[in-house]
């Protein structure tokens, strides 16, 4: 039904903010009614762009935006949608009507089409992994995605999606925040927000209460780069032979030199193939990473902006790979092939928790708190310390250029091969002796 609209040049009521109410779609009628004012009475204001059952607004020569105000229960929600339709002067008002009108007619039907009360939180998510393993999410994302499920209480899991407040997921954060980091609430919180935002999608619930909760904030810890004297340290603890005789582990070793030297992450580290290294270009080439996952492990493309990269040494580092070759020659009686970093010959490679774990026990052996991420400030705070150019930095570590700093300085292959030099200077000056990493001698560390 209309607004009665005063006859004569009264005052309309709708022209005042805190009484304009702006076209409300009505679900049970599937009606609108008309708010703003008859133009013809109030010529000093400009026409807004209002067709009765909502709003249309023009943000381009063929762009409008759709508004419809939909009633809730407690209170309302605008609805918007942007399209696309013919310019004005042909044909364009009578198209946006019409998009109206569907876009009146979609949301009617997604509100009245609610889920059934027996829907589930636990259930919800269930149907939200499957969907996103149907639009080709990775594996290692729709694990990450379980483990969020996996968190919810039963108490949590077995409520009804109309029946979930903010509150109640206040308090699954803040019974969380007993025992997990805040970085882990967080993606909770974030995978909870898409299934529920997924759900109102699918027109389960008319509102995401995801979007009323709290997560912790996000406060990042000042993290300097491990200091070198304490990276040779753990490479001369890893080679050396052990207390019970055996000898020392050499493939541990390289995988802390080539963390060092490269910056690669673990499981691009475990990726490594002897075949990737090319020594007429003087570089290594990053194509793979292996990412654990359920059941064991699974090969999957670098994480770089770029996917597929290759990065240059220097003489000291192709002499270390030589010298680890020259090791493994003689433990194989044959040349190496397969993968880099392998106890049985290159043909199964190390497992990538296994090598983190490894790096963390032989660091707490040492009194060093450290994972295999650790070493991947080093190269990065080096090369920028050295005056490097931050998209050559960005490029050898695999990160985008925001990550490292914002540059439009385009890299050379110059500017490759300088900060392979630069990075093995600054790295044998600061105390982690590279041309005797696996050498005939043992690594001597001062003590500080």
């Amino acid at each position: 039904m209309a607004t009665q609209l005063p006859q004569g040049g009264g005052q309309n009521p709708a022209y005042r903010p805190a009484h304009r109410q702006p076209g409300i779609l009505s679900l049970g009628g599937a009606c609108m009614a008309q708010s703003w004012p008859n133009f013809r009475h109030h010529p000093r204001v400009a026409p807004r762009r209002e067709y009765g059952t909502g709003g249309i607004s023009w943000i381009g020569a063929t762009r409008v935006r759709l508004r419809i105000w939909v009633p809730t229960a407690d209170g309302r929600r605008r609805e918007t949608k942007v399209v696309r339709v013919p310019d004005r002067e042909h044909g364009g008002r009578g198209a946006a009507k019409a998009e109206l009108e569907k876009f009146i007619a979609e949301v009617a039907e997604r509100s009245t089409t609610q889920a059934p009360s027996t829907v589930t939180v636990a259930e919800l998510l269930d149907a939200y992994l499957a969907h996103c393993k149907g639009i080709g999410r990775t594996q290692s994302t729709i694990e990450s995605y379980g483990h969020a499920a996996a968190r919810l209480p039963a108490t949590l899991g077995t409520l009804p999606l109309a029946e979930l407040t903010p509150r109640e997921l206040d308090a699954f954060y803040g019974d969380l925040a007993q025992r997990l980091a805040d970085n882990t609430i967080r993606q909770t919180h974030a995978i909870l927000t898409a299934a529920l935002e997924q759900a109102v999608k699918w027109g389960w619930i008319t509102d995401n209460p995801a979007k009323g909760a709290t997560a912790p904030g996000r406060h990042k810890p000042k993290r300097s780069a491990l200091p070198l004297p304490d990276i040779a340290k753990m490479i001369a603890a890893a080679s050396a032979p052990q207390k019970n005789g055996a000898d020392g582990d050499v493939v541990i070793a390289m995988a802390i030199a080539m963390a060092a030297l490269t910056g690669a992450r673990r499981g691009e580290l475990c990726g490594m193939k002897w075949s990737d290294i090319d020594p007429a270009t003087c570089s290594i080439t990053i194509e793979r990473q292996w990412v654990p996952g359920k059941g064991g492990q699974y090969l999957a493309p670098p994480r770089s902006e770029e996917g597929v990269r290759s990065i240059v040494l220097g003489r000291l580092g192709l002499d270390l790979i030589e010298r680890y070759r020259d090791i493994q020659r003689d433990l194989l009686r044959r040349e190496p092939d397969g993968w880099l970093l392998s106890y049985d010959a290159g043909v199964t490679p190390m497992r990538a928790k296994a090598l983190g774990q490894a790096i963390t026990d032989l660091g707490k052996g040492l009194g060093l708190k450290v994972t295999t991420h650790s070493f991947r400030k080093v190269p990065a705070t080096q090369l920028v310390a050295a005056g490097v150019d931050v998209d050559t930095a960005a490029g050898r570590l695999g990160h985008t250029k925001q990550v490292m700093l914002a540059s439009y300085v385009l890299g050379t292959d110059d500017r490759s091969i300088a900060a392979a030099q630069t990075i093995e200077e600054r790295l044998v000056t600061q105390g982690l002796p590279l041309g005797r990493i696996l050498g005939a001698e043992p690594i001597e560390i001062e003590e500080r």
